[in-house]
């Protein structure tokens, strides 16, 4: 699905905002602090009922108001038209409607519209923990696979009751949580190890279009010694877990190791070639997504000229373009990126909390 109406009420210095976005690229330009970025997260708490920017209410509600609201209007491939409505008070109270009914969970929500985020910080996703590349990989994990997210939520409630046993050293029914933890974390690990080596052909694909001096090698590590099984690395370390208190192996550790020849990747890139790179693997993403789906991602990326030279910008929006995701870009100036020779392109300037489309 993708966005063709959008309104934003008392979200930080957008008080009153409304636009039709293009079904392809959405440029936003304007100047630092003029509300560009807000945007961008008005549009991933519609779709992630979160902010990327703050935990906190008090930051993203308008100063002085007690709530913010958003409403969209969302076009499905066949041409359905979906109303996805959102408040969320300072209270922490969140209401989430589409069409005529409330939305009982987040998960329900982020199932609805794919969506990928770019920002400054995503080279973390390279350089940063290993949690970094776990979200990375359970997030196309959640949207191609109906059974993923049931033996998560599950593995996650059997894990925090197993580290309270470990830590209380109280082990009468730690049999009990092995076997529901060994349960759930080999049908992640089973369902992982299936999709992972599709994901790896699609990110050598855009690497080869967006790095291609670069040979990448990516090495998924499940989260324990490969030599052996999940319940024989739970039995080996059980005694140390004991006096740690805490579960030490498991798929809730595993971890990509990205390296070029054979040296870790967040050491030799530059960094205009790790922000390619991050790119690639989420490009990655997005096209096994739509193969696997036939579902087509929002994709938010927040300043695409910082670290990119004008070739390669005009590559990767080339790429974007052809996938067919829709996109919202934003940029000091307009004239840094051109998006005259695509269709579905639209162009907004951002000043003082106001957007105006410029036609």
């Amino acid at each position: 699905m993708h966005f063709q109406r959008l309104e934003v009420s008392k979200l930080r210095n957008l008080t009153s905002v409304s636009l039709h976005p293009g079904m392809r690229i959405n440029l936003l330009y304007g100047a630092n602090g003029s509300g560009k970025t807000s945007l961008l997260e008005a549009i991933h708490l519609l779709c992630l009922a979160r902010s990327f920017r703050s935990i906190r209410t008090s930051h993203i509600v308008q100063h002085g108001e007690q709530s913010l609201t958003l409403f969209a209007e969302l076009s499905s491939p066949k041409g359905v038209v979906h109303r996805l409505g959102l408040q969320r008070s300072m209270d922490n109270r969140i209401l989430i409607r589409l069409d005529s009914h409330n939305l009982r969970s987040r998960a329900e929500l982020a199932s609805l519209v794919p969506l990928l985020i770019l920002t400054p910080d995503s080279s973390q996703l390279v350089s940063g923990s290993p949690r970094q590349r776990r979200s990375f990989i359970d997030w196309l994990m959640f949207h191609v696979e109906p059974a993923f997210q049931t033996h998560w939520s599950a593995y996650q409630k059997t894990l925090k009751q197993r580290n309270s046993l470990l830590r209380s050293r109280r082990t009468e029914t730690l049999a009990y949580w092995d076997q529901q933890l060994l349960l759930h974390g080999d049908k992640i690990d089973q369902m992982r190890k299936v999709v992972l080596p599709e994901l790896a052909v699609y990110i050598e694909k855009h690497i080869s279009q967006l790095l291609p001096e670069l040979d990448l090698a990516i090495d998924y590590r499940q989260g324990w010694n490969k030599d052996i099984s999940f319940e024989q690395a739970l039995e080996a370390h059980r005694q140390r877990e004991l006096q740690q208190g805490i579960t030490s192996v498991g798929p809730h550790r595993c971890d990509l190791k990205l390296s070029i020849d054979k040296q870790p990747a967040a050491e030799v890139l530059s960094r205009g070639q790790t922000k390619l790179l991050v790119v690639a693997m989420h490009m990655g993403q997005m096209e096994l997504l739509a193969r696997k789906t036939g579902k087509q991602c929002v994709v938010l990326i927040d300043d695409l000229p910082a670290e990119l030279d004008s070739a390669r910008r005009q590559g990767l929006l080339g790429l974007l373009h052809e996938q067919g995701h829709q996109v919202f870009i934003t940029a000091t100036d307009r004239e840094l990126i051109d998006i005259s020779a695509w269709q579905e392109t639209k162009v907004f300037h951002v000043e003082r909390g106001q957007i105006k489309e410029v036609v």
